[in-house]
């Protein structure tokens, strides 16, 4: 009889974009594979297009609604009672914690979990009580769990020193891995071009992710460098306290300082044009993605040195790591990238390297496979 895998997640969104891979192979290895999250963002029907059925789960935006919360764990304690999987993979907050305990009380054979950031809720200086609520579901649901994936080494030893995880039953991922052969180089130039420089940051339009960080360095460079080109790319969500205002958005645009483009559903097109990729976050990343598809699409990259961000910068080879909420210091490599176009070259291909060798998500797929 075939097994049975449920693969959950916060959204369709993230399912399709980060674990499609993963859902191709475990269908070629002959698995029954179902997906399940949100489905507002219409990327359900892409799941299901896939030959994988998907369902939807009230999952809420919102950091704490209880009401919202109890109604997702019920969900999902009837769907694995009723379904029986023989292993569910957990993938964000709310599936982790809520989806654990559903599972451990639905009997399920196997839970296995992947978190994928400590999110706003840990990356404030500010203890709340919330983040003692997180904290104490976390390791209510994780002690009941067979297997949790973490993302970057930081991630896991707060997990362990905050006794939310027992080490016996941990890992690390690489990462959400990613495609290096769909995400690729269209072509490495060994002369220099003669259109401006674009610096481009591709990410939600949230306070934490930088976003502010970037425009001030833009305004920076462009007092010594009128025709470097900025670019933000990624949509808004007004359900989020930190999103940024179109109002700002606008402004900038007007103003000249970055041009907004909006949300892309495949983002290649746009990296392929850009020199440099920048990600000034200061969010409780995982391994962010975006850096992952630039390094694969042999970009040179700019970041933090901050959780997540530096698992994928060796400062210097493939891109620079630069201090958090820090305009001037990334003000200072943009311009280290401006005025030498052979470190861009070299620093590109490093970063496809180091894709291929670290990031491919081959690998991930092997250990998580192993696990089940």
């Amino acid at each position: 009889m075939r097994k049975k895998i449920f693969l959950i997640s916060r959204c369709a969104w993230t399912l399709y974009n980060f674990r499609a891979g993963l859902m191709r192979n475990l269908k070629t290895k002959n698995y029954t594979v179902v997906g399940g999250g949100d489905s507002d963002d219409g990327f359900g029907d892409k799941i299901e297009a896939m030959g994988v059925p998907f369902k939807s789960l009230p999952v809420s935006k919102k950091a704490i609604s209880p009401f919202a919360d109890i109604l997702l764990f019920l969900t999902l304690f009837k769907w694995y009672r009723y379904e029986k999987p023989d292993i569910v993979h957990h993938f964000t907050i709310k599936p982790v914690i809520y989806g654990s305990l559903a599972a451990r009380l639905a009997r399920v054979p196997r839970i296995i979990n992947t978190v994928t950031g400590l999110g706003f809720v840990f990356s404030e200086k500010k203890v709340t009580l919330l983040r003692y609520l997180v904290k104490w579901l976390y390791r209510l649901a994780l002690r009941g769990s067979h297997f949790t994936f973490f993302l970057n080494q930081d991630d896991l030893n707060f997990f362990l020193s905050q006794g939310l995880a027992n080490a016996q039953k941990t890992g690390l991922l690489p990462g959400e891995g990613v495609d290096c052969q769909f995400f690729s180089p269209e072509f490495v130039s060994d002369s220099v071009s003669e259109k401006p420089i674009t610096f481009l940051m591709v990410s939600r339009m949230l306070r934490d992710k930088g976003v502010f960080e970037f425009v001030e360095a833009a305004r920076l460079v462009k007092d010594q460098f009128s025709k470097v080109q900025f670019q933000l790319l990624g949509g808004r969500d007004e359900r989020n306290p930190n999103v940024i205002s179109q109002k700002d958005l606008d402004l900038w645009h007007s103003e000249g300082v970055v041009a907004w483009l909006g949300e892309l559903a495949d983002v290649r097109p746009v990296i392929t044009k850009a020199d440099v990729v920048v990600l000034p976050s200061f969010y409780g990343e995982g391994v962010p993605r975006v850096l992952l598809e630039a390094a694969a699409m042999g970009k040179p990259v700019i970041t933090t040195d901050a959780v997540g961000c530096r698992e994928v910068v060796d400062d210097g080879v493939n891109g620079f790591l630069v201090p958090v909420k820090n305009a001037d210091a990334l003000a200072q490599a943009m311009t280290r990238m401006i005025e030498d176009a052979e470190m861009r070259r070299t620093m590109g291909i490093a970063g496809r390297k180091k894709a291929e060798q670290a990031f491919d998500e081959r690998i991930v797929i092997e250990k998580i496979l192993g696990t089940y």
